[in-house]
C-alpha cells in the first residue's frame, strides 16, 4: 500500500491534474493487473465497471508506473471524424515515429461515431487505420524509418518502411 501511495504522490507531483485516490487492496490489485497488461506485447484491455469506480485513474497510474505516456482524446462540440483521425494520428506517430511507449485511453463516452470503433479495431488488429495518412505524412514516416532500416540492413522500400512503422506502432501502443 505504501509503495503504491508513493507512486501516486510521484504522479501528482508530475501533473497539473492531481488524483485523490484511496489505495485499498482491490485498487492496488487492479493497478497491478493493468500494469501487467500494459507491459505485455500487444497488450490491450477492456475495463468494465460503474462510473466513478476508478478505471481511468488506475489506468493513468499504471501508465505512469510503467513510464508510458497516456493519451486520451477530448470530445468537444462538433467533434467528428476529421478531429478523431487527427487525434489518432498524433497517438500513432508518438508510438511509431518517436518510438515512445504510449497508452491510448478511450472511454465509452468518447464513442461519438461508430467509425471510431472500426478504427480502434484496425489498430488492435494491424496497428493501422486504412487511409489515415496523406502522402506527405507517409513520406515523413518513410524519412524517419529509412535510416533505422538501413542500420538494420533491411531494404528501404516503401512497403518495408511502412510495415516497420506499423510494427513499432503495435509494439509501443
Amino acid at each position: 500500500v505504501k509503495t503504491m501511495e508513493e507512486y501516486l504522490d510521484d504522479y501528482n507531483a508530475s501533473t497539473t491534474k492531481k488524483m485523490s485516490l484511496v489505495m485499498f487492496l482491490d485498487a492496488i490489485e487492479h493497478v497491478s493487473r493493468i500494469s501487467r497488461i500494459i507491459r505485455t506485447p500487444l497488450g490491450n484491455a477492456l475495463l468494465l465497471g460503474v462510473g466513478g469506480s476508478g478505471r481511468q485513474s488506475l489506468t493513468k497510474l499504471a501508465a505512469f508506473i510503467a513510464e508510458y505516456k497516456c493519451f486520451s482524446i477530448e470530445i468537444t462540440k462538433g467533434y467528428g471524424k476529421n478531429e478523431w483521425r487527427e487525434d489518432l494520428k498524433k497517438c500513432l506517430k508518438v508510438a511509431g515515429m518517436e518510438n515512445q511507449q504510449i497508452v491510448f485511453l478511450f472511454t465509452d463516452t468518447q464513442i461519438v461515431r461508430e467509425e471510431f470503433m472500426e478504427d480502434i479495431n484496425g489498430i488492435l488488429n494491424s496497428g493501422d487505420v486504412p487511409n489515415i495518412y496523406a502522402n506527405d505524412e507517409i513520406e515523413s514516416i518513410n524519412n524517419i524509418m529509412r535510416p533505422i532500416l538501413q542500420g538494420l540492413g533491411i531494404p528501404q522500400t516503401k512497403a518495408t518502411m511502412y510495415a516497420s512503422y506499423l510494427r513499432r506502432v503495435q509494439s509501443n501502443l
